[in-house]
């Protein structure tokens, strides 16, 4: 079975890469006469067609049509051969390297499919799905280096408007983030799908795998972690969606069934925040009892009280998430808010700033709140600077999608 969100027939796939392949690349379709069922393409213009005869040999024209229409009558194999020939006689041709590239994915054929995506590549360098199919061959090949980095180069040249093929990509993403310890990253993208209106047992099973912080891929979760992992996954699922009392319900029964199980008090403090932020409190806190040293719950905590501008509250919790975590950015803006805020030392607190800048530059809220301490202390030009930095980097990010 393919690694994919829900059941995609071979017919709706090759809709949705054809279709991408024929945006991205602006290439003409061999021998096409108008949008089939399994590829949908725009009428070529006669000039360009014109264009096409004069570059293209009659042997070469007659294959690609005729592999064309082996692939729209179900005939993969023949599909293939034909394809073949046709590259044979023109090496560069990018769409027939594309289509030989997804026969060979819809026949489980990944090596062979990761090679002629490459060529699609080296033709077509700006192809978005073109990348996003070759990581999910390396995927498939456990190359999974080079898949989150193709996966990634897919996903920053854009694929809007090719739902099925950024819906398969943004799930492999979130498995190989798991799989990287980016947790946090992993959860955020199947917390987008469930927004989109995506629900699949593979989702909760990304998510739940994700939330329990286990660094693995689900063909290698053991059969005795699956029920909690599910269990966990459904709530947080539901949560995304703003199912809140569901998810509520869902960990009253989860923590009643592993009351002592790191992480759990955690996430269900997250799942409660919004709705019930005392309640959250209490649950955060219970987590720092069976784990201490709890950076995100500490810092959880933290910000709550510094929302309600307790600040003495506030900047104990923020402390100890720096120091029980130096490497956690998060926790070193919000200790310097809190310094800055409440006045208890606003050099240390613009110190603080700074260093959570350094390790997440591209982080506009951190220059926001830097630009704050910095007018605080009547450093108004580096004020203006740090200003002019986040409404850059606010204008820079891709728009929030919300239901």
């Amino acid at each position: 079975m393919k690694p994919v969100l829900t059941a995609i027939s071979a017919a709706a796939l090759a809709a949705a890469i054809a279709a991408a392949m024929v945006a991205a690349c602006a290439l003409p379709l061999s021998g096409d006469n108008g949008p089939s069922a399994q590829s949908p393409a725009p009428q070529t213009p006669a000039s360009a067609q014109g264009a096409k005869a004069r570059r293209d040999s009659p042997a070469f024209t007659a294959l690609a049509a005729k592999a064309q229409a082996a692939r729209e009558a179900g005939n993969p194999d023949e599909a293939l051969r034909l394809y073949g020939e046709a590259l044979r006689l023109k090496p560069a041709w990018a769409e027939g390297w594309w289509f030989t590239g997804t026969l060979y994915y819809e026949a489980d054929r990944y090596e062979e499919g990761r090679d002629a995506f490459r060529h699609v590549l080296s033709n077509e360098p700006k192809m978005a799905t073109a990348w996003g199919m070759l990581g999910l061959c390396e995927f498939r090949t456990k190359q999974y280096e080079e898949a989150l980095a193709h996966l990634q180069r897919a996903d920053s040249l854009g694929l809007g408007g090719h739902e099925e093929v950024r819906d398969i990509v943004n799930y492999h993403r979130a498995l190989l983030f798991t799989r990287e310890g980016e947790f946090d990253q992993a959860m955020g993208l199947v917390a987008l799908a469930v927004v989109r209106g995506k629900d699949s047992a593979l989702l909760v099973e990304a998510m739940g795998i994700a939330a329990l912080r286990k660094p693995v891929l689900p063909s290698e979760l053991p059969p005795t972690e699956r029920e909690i992992v599910m269990d966990v996954g459904r709530a947080l699922c539901d949560g995304s969606a703003r199912r809140i009392a569901d998810a509520t319900a869902e960990f009253d029964l989860i923590l009643k069934k592993y009351p002592d199980t790191p992480q759990l008090h955690y996430l269900d403090g997250l799942v409660l925040l919004t709705a019930d932020p005392d309640r959250a409190l209490e649950q955060f806190k219970a987590e720092l009892a069976i784990s201490p040293r709890h950076a995100e719950a500490l810092y959880s905590i933290a910000r709550e009280y510094d929302k309600r501008s307790d600040f003495a509250a506030a900047l104990p919790f923020a402390k100890r998430a720096v120091d029980v975590n130096p490497n956690f950015a998060p926790a070193y803006a919000l200790w310097g808010k809190t310094l800055v805020d409440s006045g208890t030392d606003v050099p240390l607190g613009i110190g603080e700033i700074e260093t959570s800048i350094k390790m997440s530059p591209a982080n506009p809220q951190n220059h926001y709140l830097l630009a704050m301490a910095y007018a605080k202390a009547g450093r108004t030009a580096d004020a203006a600077r740090e200003r002019a930095e986040f409404i850059k980097l606010r204008n820079d990010a891709p728009p929030v999608e919300t239901k």
